[in-house]
C-alpha cells in the first residue's frame, strides 16, 4: 500500500500480541482514507453481493473496514457479525459502529485459528477479506467457515495476488489465487465467480 505501510505490519499476524502498542497505528491506518483509494469498502461489498438481510460474518474483520459499511448496508434487515482476535482492532472497530449509529452488529473477540463460538448453518455470508494468508490454520479456518455457513449460504475470499509490489504483505507468505482457490474447494466449498475487484486483490465468490 502507498507509503509502504504493510511491509512490517501488513494486516495483524495472527500469532502477534494483538495488543501491543504497534498495533495502534495500524488499526488506523487498516481504516484510512488511503487504503480506501484502492480498495473500497462499499463498492466491494455491492459487486460481491454482500446480504442486505440474514446474517453476514466478517471473519479477521480488525477495526471493521468492511463490518460497517456491510451494517449500513444491511440496515435494521440484517445482522453482521465481526469476529477477530485483537481486543484493540474490536474496541476501535466498537467504537466506530457506536459512532455511525448501528445498532445490527456484533463483535465477537476469539484466536483465529481455533472453534468459532457459532453454530453449524448459522450464517448466511462469510467473508474473509486479507486474513487467509495470515492464519497458522488457513485449511481449519476455512473448514470452520463451511460449518457455520447455511447450505446456499456464500462465502468470499479477498485477499493480496501473490506477486511483488512496493506495499502490502511480502511476496512470500501470499497466498497464489491457485492456492487460494483450491483450499477453498478442499474446504467442500464450490467456486462460483472470480470477480476483478483491483488491482492488488483477487476475489473468490465460492458457494455451499
Amino acid at each position: 500500500m502507498p507509503g509502504n505501510h504493510e511491509n512490517s505490519d501488513h494486516h495483524h499476524r495472527h500469532s502477534h500480541n494483538h495488543d501491543s502498542p504497534d498495533f495502534d497505528h495500524i488499526g488506523s491506518f487498516l481504516v484510512s482514507d488511503e487504503r480506501r483509494k484502492w480498495q473500497n469498502p462499499e463498492s466491494i461489498l455491492e459487486s460481491i453481493k454482500a446480504p442486505l438481510d440474514g446474517i453476514l460474518v466478517d471473519i479477521g474483520c480488525g477495526p471493521g473496514f468492511f463490518t460497517l459499511p456491510a451494517a449500513l448496508r444491511a440496515g435494521n434487515r440484517g445482522t453482521v457479525v465481526g469476529i477477530d482476535a485483537s481486543r484493540k482492532l474490536l474496541s476501535l472497530c466498537r467504537q466506530r459502529l457506536d459512532d455511525s449509529g448501528v445498532t445490527n452488529a456484533e463483535l465477537l473477540m476469539i484466536e483465529l485459528d481455533e472453534h468459532i463460538p457459532l453454530s453449524d448453518g448459522s450464517s448466511d455470508f462469510i467473508l474473509m477479506a486479507n486474513v487467509l494468508h495470515d492464519f497458522t490454520k488457513p485449511e481449519h479456518m476455512l473448514r470452520e467457515s463451511f460449518r457455520i455457513l447455511r447450505k446456499g449460504g456464500m462465502f468470499v475470499d479477498i485477499d493480496w495476488k501473490a506477486e511483488a509490489a512496493e506495499f502490502g504483505p511480502p511476496e512470500g507468505i501470499r497466498f497464489s489465487l491457485e492456492k487460494s482457490e483450491n483450499m477453498i474447494v478442499h474446504a467442500g466449498f464450490t467456486v462460483r465467480s472470480l470477480p476483478e475487484i483491483g488491482p492488488f486483490h483477487y476475489c473468490i465468490i465460492a458457494g455451499k
